[in-house]
C-alpha cells in the first residue's frame, strides 16, 4: 500500500465519522479494543520489569546477614551462606513475573527485609512440589527451590534445613552446592560420619568436573573435618592439598583460611614455631585484603599459643578492636572473655 492510498483510506475513514457522528463512537470502541489486545500481547511477551528488585535484595542480604552472624562463626562458611542467601532472595525476586508464579511473593520479600524468612519458604516449598509434580524434568527446578529453603531455614531451623538439603541432592545429585550445604550442616549437628560421605560427593564431583574450586572447597572441609576427629595426620594432608589448589588459583582468601587451619592443626600439636609461621602467613594475606575479621582471628590465634602474657593482651586488645569495628557479636563475646581470663589474678 502506498502513502496515496493511506491518504485515500484515511479520508473515507473521516468522511464516515462526520457524516455518521455515530460512528465516532465505533471506531473509538474499536480503536481501544486493538490497543487494549496489544498491550496485553507487549506485557506477556515483555514482562514488567521491578525496579525495585536490586532494592529489595540490598535491603533484604544485610538484614538476613545479621542473623547469620550466630548462625556459623567460620569465615568461609559465613561467606558461603552469603551466597546462598542473595540466591535465594533473587531467585524469589525473580518468580513473581513468571506466569505461573505463586502467590504471597511481594509479601514475602517485604517479610525477608524484617528478618522473616518463613513466607518465603512457603512460596519455595509450592514451587518445589508444582516442579516435582511436572515429573523428572522439572526436578532440577525442584532441587533449586529446596536448596532456597534450606538457605533460610538455615538461620532459624537446623532439622528443616537437613531435611530439604537432603531432598535437594535426591532430586538433583550432581549438584554440589547441596553437598557442600548438607556436609556443612551434619558437621554442625555432629554427625561426622555422613559429613565425610557428603564432603566425598563434593570430592568425586570435582574430580569428575576436573573442577578446582570444588576440589579445594571438599579438601578444606574433609581437612577441618578430619581435625575435629583427631585425626591430624589426614587433616594436614587435606589442607596442604587444598592450599596447593588455592595457590594455583591465586585465590588469596583461600590460602588465608588454610594457612590459618594448618596454624590450628599445629598449635595442636604443640608445634608452636610452625603454628605461628602459619598464622602470620595468614596474618598477612588477610591484611594485603583489608579483611579485618580475619586479620582478627590470626591475632587472636597468634596471642594463645606463646604463652607471652604482655604480648597476649597486646594481641587480644588489637583482635578485640577489629572485631568491634565490624560488629562481630560473637567474636567480641569470645575475645573479651579471653581477655578477662588473662587478666584474672591467680
Amino acid at each position: 500500500m502506498t502513502l496515496q492510498d493511506l491518504k485515500i483510506f484515511a479520508e473515507a475513514v473521516w468522511k464516515f465519522i462526520v457524516d455518521d457522528p455515530g460512528a465516532a463512537t465505533f471506531v473509538l470502541m474499536v480503536c481501544l479494543a486493538i490497543l487494549g489486545g496489544l498491550w496485553k500481547a507487549y506485557t506477556h511477551f515483555f514482562p514488567k520489569s521491578r525496579s525495585n528488585s536490586t532494592t529489595d535484595i540490598e535491603k533484604i542480604i544485610p538484614v538476613l546477614t545479621d542473623q547469620l552472624e550466630s548462625a556459623t562463626q567460620r569465615e568461609q562458611d559465613h561467606l558461603d551462606q552469603i551466597q546462598q542467601l542473595t540466591e535465594a532472595v533473587e531467585a524469589l525476586a525473580n518468580e513473581r513475573d513468571k506466569p505461573d508464579a505463586p502467590a504471597g511473593i511481594d509479601e514475602a520479600l517485604s517479610l525477608l527485609a524484617k528478618g522473616e524468612t518463613q513466607a518465603a519458604e512457603t512460596v519455595f516449598e509450592s514451587i518445589k512440589e508444582h516442579r516435582k509434580a511436572e515429573g523428572v524434568a522439572a526436578h532440577k527446578e525442584a532441587a533449586a527451590a529446596a536448596r532456597h529453603i534450606g538457605a533460610l531455614a538455615y538461620l532459624h531451623d537446623t532439622d528443616k534445613a537437613l531435611a530439604v538439603y537432603r531432598e535437594a541432592v535426591d532430586l538433583d545429585p550432581d549438584n554440589a552446592d547441596a553437598w557442600n550445604q548438607l556436609g556443612r550442616l551434619l558437621y554442625r549437628t555432629g554427625d561426622l560420619d555422613n559429613a565425610e560421605q557428603a564432603y566425598g560427593r563434593v570430592l568425586a564431583l570435582g574430580n569428575t568436573l576436573d573442577d578446582k574450586e570444588l576440589l579445594a572447597v571438599a579438601f578444606g572441609n574433609l581437612g577441618i573435618l578430619y581435625t575435629t576427629r583427631g585425626d591430624l595426620d589426614r587433616a594436614e594432608e587435606m589442607y596442604e592439598k587444598s592450599l596447593e589448589i588455592e595457590e594455583s588459583l591465586g585465590h588469596k582468601e583461600g590460602m588465608a583460611s588454610d594457612y590459618g587451619n594448618l596454624g590450628t592443626l599445629y598449635s595442636t600439636r604443640g608445634d608452636l614455631d610452625r603454628a605461628e609461621e602459619m598464622y602470620e602467613k595468614s596474618l598477612a594475606i588477610e591484611g594485603a585484603l583489608g579483611r579485618k575479621e580475619g586479620m582478627a582471628s590470626d591475632y587472636g590465634n597468634l596471642y594463645k599459643i606463646r604463652g607471652d602474657l604482655g604480648r597476649a593482651e597486646e594481641m587480644y586488645e588489637k583482635s578485640l578492636a577489629l572485631f568491634r569495628e565490624v560488629g562481630a557479636a560473637p567474636q567480641i563475646e569470645q575475645v573479651g572473655e579471653w581477655l578477662a581470663d588473662l587478666r584474672r589474678p591467680d
